[in-house]
């Protein structure tokens, strides 16, 4: 017993290390890189923006790593909400098939779908308010979604409903993204302030003068929430835990020590979460959808 725990933290040691190294090189091809499309700020922005989820990138890499290694066969992955591709030239790198998806203004750009295919990335503009995914039946092993439903201001469940079509029987959905109970959450409710979308952000996003290609957090969810839609539609949760940017930090005074015991005894405290799921049937629910979800879709 003693040995098969020292080979599975081993084995574990293993991953985290493939998944850092194939990050790195990802994130180092990216330095210098005009990946906005705006000189100067816009690409001192990404810069740091890429460095600042590094540990997130490294989680999921990680974790399809031990979920669904490369083997015999193709893995074929659709990331939506590619963006920058870290994830998906690190994946590219370890073997993986794979797809980007985004919005088309972004993911269509010539520059970005020459930087993609460079590597072998098949690149697709998507518009998830409209659902219907451009995919067959079935098309894909493991789907990734990072930091993406909390960014969407219309009901989800039609869209689930279609990435549960496109992922193949025993295929992996990937979701991480923000814990709407976070401590930080329960701290702004206590002072009345927004969780989701601020009055400020609103304004922000129809600014002529500070136009943006995300907005922020619409809607968050709870693990019980993600756990309650993903087995409705068909999924078997196969992993789901807490994380915080903090535990990647060495600790740094009695504040950070207080927050890791805190974390320690309440994980649901944590500000993020993932979740592995495991297509185990194509869902048989029928969506009734009204004219003011979309125009023109009444069925799914």
């Amino acid at each position: 017993m003693v040995d098969d725990a020292f080979a599975g933290v081993q084995q574990m040691n293993d991953f985290e290390a493939a998944a850092a190294a194939a990050v790195d090189k990802a994130m180092s091809e990216l330095v210098g890189y005009d990946l906005t499309g705006d000189e100067g700020a816009g690409r001192a922005e990404a810069s740091h923006y890429i460095e600042a989820h590094r540990h997130e990138y490294v989680r999921t890499v990680r974790d399809l790593l031990k979920h669904r290694p490369v083997g015999n066969g193709p893995v074929r992955v659709l990331e939506i909400g590619a963006f920058f591709g870290v994830v998906c030239f690190a994946l590219a790198d370890l073997g993986y098939e794979v797809t980007a998806a985004d919005i088309p203004e972004y993911i269509e750009l010539p520059a970005q779908v020459k930087r993609y295919n460079a590597r072998g990335i098949k690149t697709k503009g998507v518009r998830l308010e409209e659902f219907l995914m451009p995919f067959e039946d079935e098309s894909f092993d493991i789907i990734i979604m990072c930091e993406v439903l909390e960014h969407l201001n219309f009901n989800v469940l039609p869209l689930l409903k279609e990435l549960n079509r496109v992922g193949a029987p025993g295929s992996i959905f990937y979701l991480s993204l923000p814990n709407m109970a976070s401590i930080y959450n329960r701290k702004k409710m206590l002072l009345g302030k927004s969780i989701g979308v601020s009055v400020q952000e609103m304004f922000m996003q129809l600014d002529p003068n500070d136009p943006q290609l995300a907005n922020g957090h619409w809607r968050e969810y709870t693990a019980p929430e993600i756990r309650t839609m993903l087995e409705r539609m068909g999924y078997r949760i196969a992993d789901q835990y807490y994380f915080s940017f903090g535990e990647t930090l060495p600790v740094r005074g009695p504040r950070m020590l207080i927050s890791r015991l805190i974390y320690s005894s309440f994980p649901a405290f944590k500000e993020n979460q993932t979740t592995i799921a495991i297509r185990d049937r194509r869902t048989d629910l029928v969506f009734d959808i009204p004219s003011t979800v979309h125009r023109e879709l009444r069925k799914l």
